[in-house]
Formats: C-alpha cells, sequence, structure tokens
C-alpha cells in the first residue's frame, strides 16, 4: 500500500505545482509509515525511488513558471529528506523491534525460571512428604513391635520355669501363642520391605485370611500383655469365623488394646467382636479416667498423648485410624457412663 500512496501522491504533485506543489508532503507521510512497517533497507529503497520519481517531476514539471534552479533545489532537498526520514524513522523501529525482542526474551527467561522453581519446589515438598511418609511408616511398625516383644518374652519366661508351674494345657496355649506371635512378628518384617515402595506406609496391607474371631480376639489381647481374669471376651455368635486381612486387624486390635489396659487403672478391660451381614464389629471398653469430649478427635492425631504419665508414644490411636481408614472401615471413640473409654471399630467384611 505504501508504494501505491506514493504512486498517487506524486500523480498528484504534478499537475498542482511541481516542486512547488504542498502535496510533496504526503511523500513525508508515506515513507515514515513504510520506515515502521517494512524492515530498513526496504524503507530506504522506498524512499530512493519516490525520491528519484520526485526530482523527475521537479525538473520536467514547470507549473508556475518556477526558476530551474528553485526546481533543482526542491528536487534534491525533498529526495534527501526523504531518504534521511527512512533511515531515522527505519533505525527506531528497528532499535524497538530489538528491544521489544529483548524484553521478550527476558520475560521468557524469567518465566522459564519461574516455572523451574517451581518444579524445584514441588519435587522438594514430595520428596520431603515422601521421606515424611517412610519415617511415619517405620515409626508405626516400630512402636507395633513393642507388645508383642513383651508378650513373647512373658511366654518364654513362663516356657522356661524350671518349676513347672504351668500344667500341660497353659504350656499348650503359651506354645501355640508364641508360634502365632513369631508368625505375625515375621508378617510384619516383611511389610518392613513395604515401606519404601508403599504409598500408605503406615498400614501396608497384608492377605485376607480365614479366622475365628475368639483365637484373633485372644491372640491379641495377649500381644498386649492382657490375661483372664482381667480380660473379658465376648464374641457373637461365639463360633463366628470370617474372612479378614488379619495382618491389619490384629495391629488395631493390640493397639486399642494396650491403650486400654495401660489406661485402665487395673480394671477389667471388655474386648468384643460382633459379626453382621456386611461388617464386623470390635469394641475394646476400659474403665480408665477416660476423655473429654472435645478430646475424642484430637487424640487420633500423631504425637497426641493420652496422658502425661500414660508411657505412650503418641502414636497407638493414629496408627489405629490410619489402618482402619486404609481397611475402608470407621473408627468411633465414646465416653463411657460411669467413667472409661469405649474403642468401637467397624470393618466391612470381604
Amino acid at each position: 500500500m505504501t508504494s501505491v500512496d506514493g504512486a498517487l501522491t506524486l500523480g498528484l504533485i504534478a499537475p498542482t505545482g511541481g516542486a512547488t506543489s504542498p502535496a510533496v508532503a504526503i511523500l513525508f507521510l508515506s515513507v515514515t509509515a513504510a520506515a515502521t512497517r517494512l524492515n530498513l533497507w526496504l524503507a530506504i529503497g522506498l524512499a530512493v525511488v519516490l525520491g528519484t520519481a520526485y526530482l523527475a517531476v521537479a525538473l520536467l514539471i514547470d507549473a508556475d513558471d518556477v526558476p530551474l534552479e528553485q526546481r533543482l533545489v526542491a528536487g534534491v532537498w525533498w529526495p534527501l529528506y526523504l531518504l534521511f526520514m527512512a533511515v531515522f524513522g527505519g533505525s527506531l523501529a528497528l532499535y524497538a523491534e530489538r528491544a521489544h525482542a529483548a524484553r521478550a526474551a527476558a520475560n521468557a527467561e524469567a518465566l522459564a525460571e519461574h516455572f523451574a522453581a517451581e518444579e524445584e519446589r514441588d519435587l522438594r515438598a514430595r520428596l520431603l512428604e515422601a521421606y515424611s511418609a517412610q519415617h511415619d511408616g517405620l515409626r508405626a511398625i516400630l512402636h507395633d513391635f513393642r507388645t508383642p516383644v513383651s508378650s513373647l518374652r512373658a511366654l518364654s519366661a513362663q516356657l522356661g520355669d524350671p518349676r513347672g508351674r504351668l500344667d500341660d494345657e497353659q504350656r499348650a496355649t503359651a506354645q501355640r501363642l508364641v508360634a502365632e506371635h513369631a508368625e505375625h512378628l515375621s508378617t510384619m518384617l516383611d511389610a518392613l520391605s513395604d515401606v519404601t515402595a508403599s504409598k500408605s506406609p503406615t498400614q501396608p496391607a497384608g492377605q485376607p485370611r480365614t479366622v475365628g474371631l475368639h483365637e484373633l480376639l485372644l491372640a491379641s489381647s495377649d500381644a498386649a500383655g492382657l490375661h483372664p481374669p482381667r480380660l473379658r471376651l465376648n464374641v457373637t455368635p461365639p463360633d463366628a469365623v470370617v474372612r479378614i486381612d488379619t495382618q491389619r486387624i490384629r495391629r488395631v486390635l493390640t493397639n486399642l488394646i494396650d491403650n486400654a489396659a495401660r489406661h485402665g487403672e487395673g480394671e477389667p478391660v471388655e474386648v468384643a467382636a460382633t459379626v453382621a451381614p456386611t461388617e464386623v464389629r470390635f469394641d475394646v471398653l476400659d474403665r480408665g479416667p477416660g476423655l473429654a469430649p472435645e478430646q475424642l478427635e484430637a487424640v487420633k492425631r500423631k504425637d497426641v498423648s493420652l496422658g502425661e504419665a500414660s508411657g505412650g508414644t503418641g502414636l497407638g490411636l493414629w496408627i489405629v485410624e490410619q489402618i482402619v481408614q486404609a481397611m475402608r472401615g470407621e473408627l468411633d471413640l465414646a465416653v463411657r457412663p460411669g467413667g472409661g473409654l469405649a474403642a468401637t471399630v467397624r470393618v466391612p467384611l470381604r
């Protein structure tokens, strides 16, 4: 369009005075527009072409009897002026274009650095989260090693008593419990290998097994160091057998019974299991000091202990909550009428 504008302007200059025509100012505008839209060399080329054409028009057309010298001066001055404007305008446009490119490059670099920093922060956060999860998993499993190891120590002392205080039935029961605790500890050792790979290392999944509820409660209570007459078991129906993840549910029951035994102030602890069509319910009831209603949810959080003198690590109920949630179950804590705490776990049957 700039070349067309220039041609039309030259056509207008010829009949309106030639060298003295005011329309020559339109050539200035055409070159200025070309300098801003075209590259430098194209703008200079257009200025040379228009200036040469104007010089020819100024010398060949004498519309107002203008002396040749005056027409020559105008015919030379305007082309030189057009050339100057092409160089000046084109240089400014080139400088602005390069400045814009530099700003765009700087912005792109800053944006890339921002994204890189964000990615680095996200990666650091994921690594810290993974490390924290693995650390929590190790703490949870090591915490759960405590009660069965203590029970094994007590059973081995009874079995090794040279005075032979155990009768044949008691000795057989003790030997069976030792075997069950050893198997449970072996399963937990296998779970340690899952800690580094599991998305939920605090409660690595085990294999579902068919187990009698009475035997499961008895083994969990023994692992927690709780025995009759202080232990009171109740299974409904009495011969109930379920298919369940025994590794995880035993960790749940052992932690709950251990808490009840430690906080029960020597009073009997009731442990019950009830089978429904779609779920199994476990209740652990003690007569300890209990909790205030506003503490029932807070005590499920990690590193929250039931009391300064409890000797606990603040992990037991948090571990229970994590495992129960992984089993798609529910953990409810309630204050018992007459004092004490009632812990109820509901787990869907497979």
